[in-house]
C-alpha cells in the first residue's frame, strides 16, 4: 500500500494545489480556461501523438479494449440514467448528464499521467483504446439520451451525428489518428521534432493535474446532496468493478489490459461532464458537485483498487 501511496500522493497533490491556488485568489478564475487551452491543444496532443508514433499499432487499435469499456460505460451510463428518471424523476437531459458523471472518467488530464505510473508504460496502449471508447460511443450516447429533452422534435440519430461532429473536433482524437497515420506509414520523426514534443508533452500531466484543482474551487460553494454520494459511489466504486469485470469475464482480455480498464474507470468524473451540462441548459451544479466529490474521495478509492491492481 505505501508503494501506491508513493506514487498517488504527488498525483493529487498537484490538484490540491491548484484548489489552494484558486482558493488563495492567487490565480484568477480564468486561469482555468488557459490551462485547459494549452493542456487539450498543446501538451496532451504532443503526448499523444507521439505515443501512437511509437507503439505497436495492434496494442492501440485493439478492438477487445475498445468493445470491453464501451460495452463498461454504456451499461453505467444507461442504467444511472434510467435511475434518475424512475427515482428522482429527472428530464432526459438531467438524467443523461448526470449520468455521464458516473460512466466518463478523467482519463485525459488525470489516467494518462496516473495510470502508466503505476503499471508502467505498457498500460498507455490500452488506456487510450479505452479512451476513444469513451470519446466515440459513451459521450455520443449520453447526447443522444439528452436529446429526447428536445422539444424541436430533433431525431435522435441526427442528435448523434451532431455529437459526433462535435467530437470530430476533438483534438486528442486527431493527435491519435495522426500519430498511427505515421507509424502506419513507418515514418521516423526527425530528432528535433521528436525533442520538441517530448518536452510539450511532458508538460501535460503537471499542468493538467493543477488545471484540475483550480476548476474544482468554486466561491460560492457546491451544493453536496444525497443524489451527489450516490452518484459518486457509482463512480468510484460500481464502474470499475463493472470495467474489471467485463474485461475479464466477458472479453477474456489480459489480465493487464483488464487492470488499466479496472483503474482507468476508478478515476473521478471527467469535468467535461460539467461543461456538457451547462451548454445543454442541464442540472451542471449536481455534476460540479460530484466531480468534486468524486475527485477528493478517488484519493483513497483509487489508491485501494491501485494496490489491488499491484498485488
Amino acid at each position: 500500500m505505501l508503494a501506491i501511496l508513493n506514487v498517488t500522493i504527488p498525483f493529487f497533490a498537484l490538484v490540491l494545489c491548484g484548489f489552494l491556488a484558486a482558493w488563495g485568489r492567487k490565480l484568477p478564475q480564468q486561469t482555468v480556461a488557459a490551462l485547459n487551452g494549452f493542456v487539450l491543444y498543446f501538451a496532451l496532443p504532443a503526448m499523444l501523438f507521439r505515443f501512437a508514433v511509437g507503439a505497436p499499432l495492434a496494442e492501440i487499435v485493439d478492438p477487445g479494449v475498445f468493445l470491453s469499456y464501451a460495452l463498461t460505460g454504456l451499461a453505467v451510463l444507461f442504467g444511472v440514467a434510467h435511475g434518475l428518471r424512475r427515482l428522482r424523476g429527472d428530464r432526459w437531459d438531467d438524467a443523461a448528464y448526470g449520468a455521464l458523471a458516473t460512466a466518463w472518467a478523467n482519463w485525459g488530464y488525470m489516467g494518462i499521467a496516473l495510470v502508466p505510473a503505476l503499471l508502467g508504460p505498457a498500460a498507455m496502449a490500452p488506456l487510450v483504446a479505452a479512451g476513444m471508447a469513451d470519446l466515440l460511443v459513451v459521450v455520443s450516447a449520453s447526447l443522444a439520451i439528452a436529446s429526447r429533452s428536445d422539444t424541436s422534435g430533433e431525431h435522435w440519430l441526427r442528435a448523434v451525428g451532431g455529437a459526433l461532429a462535435g467530437i470530430g473536433r476533438n483534438p486528442l482524437i486527431w493527435a491519435v489518428v495522426a500519430g498511427l497515420v505515421v507509424n502506419g506509414l513507418a515514418v521516423k520523426l526527425p530528432t528535433a521534432l521528436d525533442e520538441f514534443l517530448r518536452l510539450l508533452g511532458t508538460a501535460a500531466g503537471p499542468v493538467a493535474l493543477f488545471s484540475i484543482g483550480v476548476s474544482l474551487y468554486r466561491p460560492g460553494g457546491v451544493r453536496i446532496g444525497l443524489d451527489t454520494w450516490a452518484l459518486t459511489a457509482v463512480k468510484l466504486f460500481v464502474h470499475p468493478a463493472l470495467a474489471w469485470g467485463i474485461a475479464t469475464w466477458v472479453f477474456r482480455l489480459d489480465p493487464a489490459q483488464a487492470m488499466v480498464l479496472m483503474l482507468m474507470a476508478a478515476l473521478p468524473a471527467a469535468g467535461s461532464a460539467f461543461l456538457f451540462a451547462e451548454r445543454g441548459g442541464a442540472d451542471a451544479d449536481r455534476i460540479s458537485a460530484v466531480i468534486l466529490v468524486s475527485t477528493a474521495a478517488a484519493f483513497f478509492s483509487f489508491s485501494a483498487f491501485g494496490t489491488f491492481a499491484g498485488g
